[in-house]
């Protein structure tokens, strides 16, 4: 199998290291970058296959490295960061992370949390069906996880397209927040349950489906399109 690449983009290079040590006994290959203005060309450089970003970096911040990679990937992407508010976390999952760990943690944690995040994607990457669904202008490929609207890409990150996929396959049926998690992130995940709130606005902004995604009031959410499948 081959071995998976994991970039730490962290200054702390005490922290990083013990990071680096603890990922290289379970077999990743691990590479450290400490400045955020050179971080964007490690990963293109690099090509890893998940990235554990420290927000507070010299150069470019956090946010701004999330951000301009998500504008072309769905690369997945662990915040490990010393910043705890709940505004903070928001920030960084509508930008699209994967997960948010706030310092200081237990670096044990941190490599559960790794290997849960790629045992999912691993699972994700199973054609698993073949259908083709589609509404409203929006054209689902279930086997190759691409969405299009009006025939360009949807750059979706792999939970926004595991909520989306859910909401359609059940449509015009009512599903609770916590239903939603747990299909997503499954019953043992860490986390925050208010991350499907962020997931579900991401998905309305991006496929301008807002009028598609009815939120029920006090229960969760539930899908009205009509879905078709090819």
């Amino acid at each position: 199998m081959k071995q998976k690449k994991i970039l730490i983009i962290e200054d702390d290079i005490d922290l990083a290291k013990m990071v680096e040590n603890y990922l290289s006994r379970e077999k990743y290959n691990v590479m450290i970058c400490q400045q955020g203005d050179q971080a964007l060309h490690v990963v293109k450089q690099y090509q890893p296959d998940m990235i554990l970003l420290d927000l507070m970096l010299p150069g470019l911040d956090g946010l701004e490295i999330l951000k301009e990679i998500r504008d072309t990937s769905v690369l997945p992407v662990i915040i490990i960061s010393a910043k705890e508010t709940e505004v903070d976390r928001i920030i960084g999952l509508k930008l699209g992370a994967d997960d948010y760990v706030t310092k200081p943690f237990s670096v044990k944690e941190l490599v559960v949390r790794v290997e849960s995040l790629f045992r999912r994607i691993d699972f994700q990457k199973t054609p698993l069906e073949h259908s083709i669904l589609y509404f409203d202008h929006v054209v689902i490929d279930l086997a190759s996880r691409i969405v299009t609207r009006n025939e360009d890409v949807v750059h979706l990150t792999l939970k926004e397209f595991d909520v989306l996929a859910f909401l359609i396959k059940n449509a015009h049926h009512v599903l609770s927040k916590e239903k939603i998690y747990e299909q997503v992130w499954g019953i043992n995940e860490f986390g925050d349950i208010n991350t499907v709130v962020i997931h579900i606005q991401k998905l309305r902004e991006k496929l301008a489906i807002t009028h598609l995604i009815t939120t029920i009031r006090g229960i969760g959410y539930r899908f009205d399109g009509e879905v078709n499948e090819k």
